[in-house]
């Protein structure tokens, strides 16, 4: 990615955000290693929705304001909605600090640094910034994340242990889904699938690559749909998919073996009706219908 100068970024105030919660207390550990001053403070959320309501509230204030983040994807999809919502998400940043149990989002930026404008996803009423997935992938959240509050279980565990188990009771979606390419052209796929996936950013799971081609700021959403294959398949690709080697990065399109299977698409709007939930950043809602569109260079993000 290319990462350039943000003009509209002029930050007043600075707000260290931390999730007591997040990756089993890692974010409360760091806390007193902060020195605050007159343009700097700490604010420890107390609760799901509390850090949300004060990224909010800070914004009226001081619309000028950078919140670094101190948690894992749940963590950043709320402070995002919190800046999305305010309407001062163009002159707001967010820098984050991974220390959640599942930190995917900035794996996208290893080994860069600086001010970049990155795309955010509006799925129905809400957004994200990373992924949104439905069917298999989302019931391997749902028992991750049960399995990431047991002791000794890192959220990579948790998550290799949700596929295992999902895969038991593995039931695919009866799925009609609309999408629609940048020159406004549609296509519709009416298929038996196992899962589906709209990503921003290139990692999932916990370190799964799941769209290598994937660029937060080009304006496009990388759409993987994968068909209903058996239980045999899935465990003979799944080490492909989970490395990102499924995709030739050169050509952005599906290598030869999984032409059959992935359907690979780089979209600016997907409609998928026939489901019961979604799973965006990690956090799970339940939908019948996930509707979710990009917008460009939506937020300004600080890659330190």
């Amino acid at each position: 990615m290319e990462i350039i100068t943000n003009a509209k970024r002029k930050i007043k105030k600075v707000f260290h955000v931390l999730n007591p919660f997040a990756g089993k207390g890692k974010a409360s550990d760091i806390k007193d290693t902060i020195e605050e001053t007159e343009d700097e403070s700490v604010y420890m959320s107390k609760s799901t929705d509390d850090a949300t309501e004060f990224i909010i509230n800070a914004l009226k204030e001081n619309p000028d304001t950078c919140f670094t983040v101190y948690g894992g994807d749940g963590t950043v999809f709320r402070a995002v909605n919190a800046l999305m919502n305010s309407g001062c998400a163009d002159t707001a940043s967010l820098k984050i600090v991974p220390v959640g149990s599942g930190n995917d989002f900035v794996r996208s930026f290893a080994g860069e640094k600086g001010d970049c404008l990155v795309d955010v996803m509006k799925f129905n009423d809400r957004y994200a910034i990373n992924v949104v997935n439905v069917g298999f992938d989302c019931e391997v959240v749902r028992r991750a994340t049960a399995l990431k509050k047991k002791p000794l279980i890192s959220g990579k565990m948790a998550y290799i242990f949700g596929v295992v188990g999902e895969l038991v009771t593995k039931k695919p979606i009866d799925a009609v889904i609309t999408l629609t390419y940048p020159d406004g052209s549609q296509e519709v796929i009416e298929e038996k699938i196992l899962l589906a996936a709209i990503c921003n950013g290139k990692w999932y799971g916990g370190g799964f690559q799941l769209a290598p081609d994937a660029n937060t700021g080009d304006g496009l959403l990388e759409v993987e749909i994968v068909r209903n294959v058996s239980r045999s398949k899935f465990i003979s690709l799944v080490g492909d998919y989970r490395k990102g080697t499924h995709i030739d990065t050169e050509t952005g399109t599906v290598k030869d073996k999984f032409k059959d299977i992935v359907y690979y698409k780089k979209c600016v709007a997907v409609k998928i009706e026939g489901v019961c939930s979604v799973c965006a950043d990690g956090e799970i809602f339940e939908e019948s219908v996930v509707d979710v569109k990009v917008i460009p260079g939506a937020l300004n993000y600080i890659i330190d």
